[in-house]
């Protein structure tokens, strides 16, 4: 059945009638507070990117959609009153099926409060939209939520009656709805406008700590897969080289076990030394194997990375160095996961299991450290290694991941925390999986100059929480 049955009694009676009955004092309410909705649109318009078509289901704040960048969007309002075709890629829609949503790449929930059953409408919209689709949750902070309730006896400009739902409980609903977590972002501490006051003072609260007085929460969910992923995907390997003569031929034995469904890239950034004739050396070897040469920019690492992607044909990328300092059966097992789990980005930590001596200097391990806490903080999630070399992800995300290559202050030479942060704001679910990490057999770390890309790496952290949380 086409029509996903949410358009008899979608929204609580009580809300349907205060709306109608007190749309010119909400009206007012609105235009007063136009700073505010206009903050929320800003704020959601940073959370999506490069967005083909949105639906937006509200109750009397469609005025949200004013600042969203998207091809299309599509708006269900709780009473025509509200209703504002500013634009031309807006259609307001009183009823919808099952085709308006399972085309969106994007669906911002902001009536949740007014909903007459949030739980059976959540998990009927999950079950609608396509795998890569992110439903978007505007919910209130639970301490807020008492200080609006008193003030809805003294101010009309809301239902008296209406979901007590605060973020903190609707945390429980989601996973009942197939649903789960990737980012939440919290804004709004100061709903009075004071000329450069309030905009000021907002963006401070949006730091940590500081952000837990914030009234208003943004949650971003993705659907959770039921269904056993493809094991059959084709895998490509990018292997950046730089001077790996000695490491090249230790992949023949661990490439001639695998099947088929592989491909190597080596990319060869302007060696000094037999790399380039190590690679052609394997390729005959191995002629029954898919494996691929290509000359990188010679610029740095991250560039000779995003290069042999661009190239990559497999489904799956696994990014890897040409050090063999995480074995295959880590990488494999890091596989799995991705084709068995949620996520869409593996991180390969070496901080969990115990490291191989020598196999990583005590200042290289103090600043991943170091990073490693400022990434959880960013992310607002544990994550314990961001300098590992091992990444794996689907090349479908690629493309989105690549929009913001390089858009975080500073070039990343090195590409980890490019990937990272690009994957973070395109909101895919980060997972970290243990490897253990081992000595290089041969050659040398290309990790030297530790005070200048330590200070590169820091400004490229300040920045992306400065874009991601502050940036209008």
């Amino acid at each position: 059945m086409d029509n996903l049955d949410l358009k008899m009694e979608y929204y609580l009676k009580s809300s349907k009638q205060f709306y109608e009955d007190h749309s010119d004092s909400r009206l007012k309410f609105i235009k007063k507070k136009e700073f505010l909705f206009l903050e929320i649109s800003k704020f959601i318009n940073n959370c999506i990117n490069n967005s083909k078509e949105v639906f937006l289901f509200c109750a009397g704040n469609s005025i949200i959609s004013h600042n969203i960048k998207s091809d299309k969007i599509n708006i269900k309002e709780i009473n025509k009153s509200y209703k504002n075709n500013r634009d031309d890629n807006i259609t307001y829609k009183d009823d919808f099926e099952k085709k308006d949503i399972e085309n969106c790449d994007h669906l911002i929930i902001a009536d949740i409060e007014h909903q007459n059953n949030p739980a059976l409408n959540l998990l009927k919209l999950s079950n609608s939209i396509n795998d890569d689709a992110r439903i978007i949750i505007l919910s209130k902070n639970f301490f807020w939520m008492f200080i609006i309730k008193m003030l809805k006896f003294f101010f009309n400009f809301s239902p008296k009656q209406n979901n007590f739902l605060p973020s903190s409980y609707l945390t429980n609903l989601y996973s009942s709805c197939n649903l789960e977590v990737v980012r939440s972002e919290k804004i709004i501490a100061l709903p009075i406008k004071i000329p450069f006051i309030t905009s000021f003072f907002n963006k401070i609260f949006r730091l940590p700590v500081l952000n837990w007085f914030c009234i208003l929460n943004i949650t971003i969910l993705k659907k959770i897969n039921t269904f056993s992923s493809d094991q059959n995907k084709k895998i490509s390997f990018i292997i950046p080289c730089k001077n790996e003569e000695k490491n090249i031929p230790l992949f023949k034995n661990q490439i001639r076990v695998l099947n088929e469904n592989f491909e190597f890239l080596f990319g060869d950034d302007n060696s000094s030394d037999q790399t380039k004739e190590q690679i052609d050396k394997i390729k005959n070897e191995l002629k029954n194997k898919e494996i691929k040469f290509y000359d990188g920019p010679g610029i740095c690492k991250a560039q000779n990375v995003y290069k042999g992607i661009e190239i990559a044909k497999g489904e799956i990328i696994v990014i890897y160095d040409a050090d063999l300092t995480v074995s295959f059966e880590d990488i494999n097992f890091a596989i799995n996961i991705l084709n068995n789990s949620n996520a869409d980005f593996i991180n390969c930590t070496r901080m969990i299991y115990p490291q191989k001596e020598g196999a990583m200097k005590k200042f290289n391990f103090l600043g991943n450290s170091f990073f490693a806490i400022l990434f959880s903080i960013l992310f607002k999630k544990k994550i314990t290694d961001t300098l590992c070399g091992t990444k794996i992800f689907y090349k479908k995300d690629w493309y989105k991941i690549k929009k913001d290559i390089s858009n975080w202050g500073a070039k990343d030479l090195w590409g980890d925390f490019d990937l990272l942060i690009s994957a973070y704001k395109n909101n895919l679910k980060i997972l970290e999986v243990p490897v253990t990490y081992f000595e290089r057999t041969e050659g040398k770390t290309k990790m030297t100059n530790v005070i200048a890309n330590a200070s590169r790496m820091f400004w490229i952290v300040i920045y992306s929480f400065y874009k991601l949380r502050l940036k209008d």
